[in-house]
């Protein structure tokens, strides 16, 4: 027997694309299976999305897999983590002061951001990369 979820789904869907979670279009699933491979997908870019250091976080975890978990084997890798995190945080809190919505740029505005900042810090003559 189907919840009233997937019910609900079917009567508005009416079997064409629909958006999941975070608004990204999917086709409807076939079978259970490509059901939770979409929602892994969906909620992974939602991650994304409200993360800009997700890649820094999975490089981490994958060196702590890769070292059996021997936290200073992955120092690097946990400052590189910390340094983003403090980096998007002080641009959340500029964008805030400024009055810009919202206040972690979209994803598609990220590398910019980081290019002008770079600039920035090698025009400052604090070197860059």
């Amino acid at each position: 027997m189907e919840d009233t979820v997937t019910q609900w789904v079917k009567k508005v869907t009416r079997g064409k694309q629909c958006k999941m979670f975070n608004g990204i279009e999917v086709k409807r699933s076939k079978n259970e299976e490509e059901r939770q491979n979409h929602i892994k997908n969906s909620s992974r870019l939602l991650q994304e999305e409200k993360n800009p250091c997700m890649k820094e976080h999975e490089l981490s975890y994958k060196c702590l897999s890769e070292n059996s978990f021997k936290r200073e084997d992955c120092a690097f890798h946990f400052e590189n983590y910390k340094r983003c995190k403090d980096f998007w945080s002080q641009v959340r809190l500029e964008r805030r002061i400024a009055g810009i919505v919202p206040n972690l740029p979209p994803a598609e505005e990220r590398e910019q951001i980081k290019r002008e900042h770079l600039a920035k810090r090698r025009n400052d003559g604090r070197g860059g990369s």
